[in-house]
């Protein structure tokens, strides 16, 4: 069977790459392990039922909320079977209409390992069948990684694969990691009745460069309020079974009882077993794909793209890469990969949104930096919503007002962080952004705000006599 383009990998960046390829004349086929795994880590392991679960918690937390707007509850029931329903339901419903989508479009899926053979043919193992193409793009995904002696079994100790199959919710709960994964499943499990330990072998949380230290803060003091207990530059030094539960012995001297351990550490690129090296395809020590700006390997007419192409695994970027991949196939050059303006957003007791650089970075590249800082405590529409804590932050090049960077702490920040985004890839500066008009009331007054504050200067309150 001849393609255009084969691609290794049914996920959110295959998938999205096969309906471009589709879209600009290309006859594409897909290569997924199974039926039940098309739509990828983020569909069904995830993006999507974290979030489903922490909407739940959300609202849980605004249902705390309601007597101040004349809503006197009368208390609630948890039932994780219920909750366990609603998720699984969206998430198979998404599935199953990307498979319906992809059959009415006539884009076969081939169920089973795809490896390369050569440069020019895709062997499925589970269909025992040799697909020959033009291009091959390679969007195999990540999985989950252990941690020293905390291996997971899926009854006591649980990866972010075998979370999903908890059919009660834990009493107690470790989570082990406190970066985007740890600090979102805390929110989740603490709303949601659980008491939960976190603990961080740095002295942060979110200890990523790409997160300025003031949105560490603001999350770490909100989930104390809320009660989780955050144990920072701690680890997990021994662990063993009493009766259903388990005694953890932590590095910082203490000893937690706990019924369920989740493991919050990060994933690895899945690069092995798909032939890479039978047609020479390099990969860096940790494992990942070495790819130019168009996502093309080594090989001339082989592409990569999503979590094997670097350590920022979103699905987004993999879904946008695998737009730029298919483009250099068909001559366009004027999309490439740029990590600068790749929205990251987190999703915990506040959402958390950054794209291109914090003040720090910046600086240690050398810019002199402007930053305007507009605080959500006065902003009107969040006052009426109850969620007036946050900010937005943005960082501009002094000397030609350049937006290097925006970091947004607050309600909907993952929706406002896009603004941002769209400005950068468009080369527009602080001066446009301060002069362009918002509606009132609206959350995103603080982003015409926030660049009023560099290009303008920053208001002063003068104490009058």
């Amino acid at each position: 069977m001849r393609f255009d383009l084969v691609i290794v990998g049914a996920g959110s960046g295959g998938y999205e790459a096969g309906l471009y390829a589709h879209r600009r004349g290309m006859k594409v086929a897909l290569v997924e392990l199974s039926p039940e795994s098309v739509g990828g880590n983020c569909l069904n392991r995830g993006c999507i039922p974290s979030k489903y679960m922490r909407h739940g918690a959300y609202l849980l937390e605004k249902f705390q909320k309601m007597p101040s707007y004349g809503i006197l509850p009368k208390g609630y029931d948890l039932d994780m079977k219920k909750l366990r329903e609603g998720r699984d339901h969206v998430v198979v419903s998404i599935r199953e209409g990307f498979k319906k989508f992809a059959q009415q479009l006539k884009i076969p899926i081939f169920y089973g390992r795809g490896v390369i053979k050569d440069e020019r043919t895709v062997y499925v193992e589970g269909e025992d069948i040799e697909l020959k193409t033009d291009f091959i793009l390679l969007a195999t995904g990540s999985s989950t990684t252990s941690l020293g002696n905390l291996v997971p079994d899926g009854r006591y100790i649980y990866d972010t694969d075998q979370i999903w199959n908890l059919e009660s919710f834990p009493k107690r709960m470790l989570i082990v990691g406190g970066g985007a994964v740890g600090v979102e499943f805390a929110y989740i499990f603490k709303m949601y009745g659980c008491d939960v330990v976190l603990v961080e072998i740095k002295d942060r949380l979110l200890p990523s460069n790409d997160i300025p230290e003031e949105s560490s803060r603001y999350l770490a003091r909100k989930l104390k309020r809320l009660g989780v207990d955050i144990r920072l530059k701690t680890s997990v030094e021994s662990w063993e079974r009493k009766g259903e539960s388990l005694n953890i012995k932590l590095s910082d001297g203490s000893e937690v009882m706990v019924d369920a351990v989740l493991l919050g550490v990060g994933r690895k690129p899945n690069t092995e077993g798909i032939g890479l090296e039978d047609v020479g395809i390099k990969k860096d020590q940790r494992g990942f794909l070495l790819v130019n700006e168009y996502c093309q390997t080594c090989v001339e007419n082989i592409y990569a793209c999503g979590d094997i192409t670097s350590p920022l695994m979103l699905a987004h970027k993999s879904m946008y890469e695998g737009r730029v991949a298919v483009s250099h196939m068909l001559g366009d050059r004027d999309l490439k990969r740029d990590e600068r303006t790749v929205p990251k957003i987190i999703y915990s007791a506040y959402e958390i949104a950054s794209v291109g650089l914090t003040e720090e970075q910046a600086e240690e590249m050398g810019y002199e930096v402007k930053v305007g800082v507009v605080s959500f405590v006065p902003n009107p529409k969040a006052m009426d919503d109850g969620e007036n804590e946050g900010f937005v932050r943005l960082v501009v090049d002094a000397e030609n007002g350049g937006i290097l960077g925006c970091h947004i702490l607050g309600p909907y920040a993952g929706e406002l962080i896009h603004q941002v985004v769209h400005l950068m890839k468009a080369g527009k500066d602080v001066e446009f952004l301060s002069k362009s008009m918002y509606a009132h009331p609206s959350l995103s007054e603080a982003i015409g705000q926030s660049a009023m504050e560099v290009h303008f200067g920053p208001l002063t309150w003068a104490k009058r006599h």
